[in-house]
């Protein structure tokens, strides 16, 4: 099967014989032009259609995107209280053993920004946008240093085993 690209070349070629032929054609150059005329319109709607279905398949996947990005927004909005109420629930009741599971809690810090323009530089990285390295941030703050903006901010996670 001829692609499109093939059938343009026979057609330039054609022409290019007709054009040294002073535009004298001979049966067989009319008949090749009738058939590559043919062939290209055949070809060209083949791939009309195909281009069409493309499109119309990249708009089906962007729906499926849009509604699993919805589920996952959901699912994380799901997870999230479903974990505090863990959380409550430990700290309420202390650490619960339910089947082979145990709930407890584990306490993590997180060195929480509050306004990165008043960090000092030196706890910052440039990229695209300034970030504080909250890591050398945290160091700071545990080793007793004031950082303006900052506060270490206490949070409990489930640990399920």
């Amino acid at each position: 099967m001829k692609t499109l690209l093939n059938i343009r070349k026979e057609y330039t070629d054609l022409i290019t014989k007709v054009e040294e032929s002073d535009g004298e054609l001979t049966p067989e150059m009319e008949q090749a032009l009738a058939i590559n005329r043919q062939e290209l319109a055949e070809k060209s709607l083949a791939y009309v259609e195909f281009l069409g279905n493309l499109e119309a398949q990249n708009g089906r996947i962007d729906e499926e995107i849009k509604r699993l990005q919805q589920l996952k927004r959901h699912n994380t909005q799901m997870l999230n209280f479903l974990q505090k109420g863990l959380v409550r629930a430990v700290q309420e009741f202390g650490t619960i053993r339910a089947g082979t599971h145990t709930i407890g809690l584990r306490i993590t810090e997180e060195c929480v920004v509050e306004d990165s323009s008043r960090v000092p530089d030196r706890f910052k990285t440039v990229k695209m946008d300034i970030q504080v390295d909250k890591v050398a941030v945290k160091k700071a703050l545990k080793d007793g240093e004031h950082v303006p903006g900052v506060h270490i901010q206490h949070n409990q996670h489930p640990v399920i085993r």
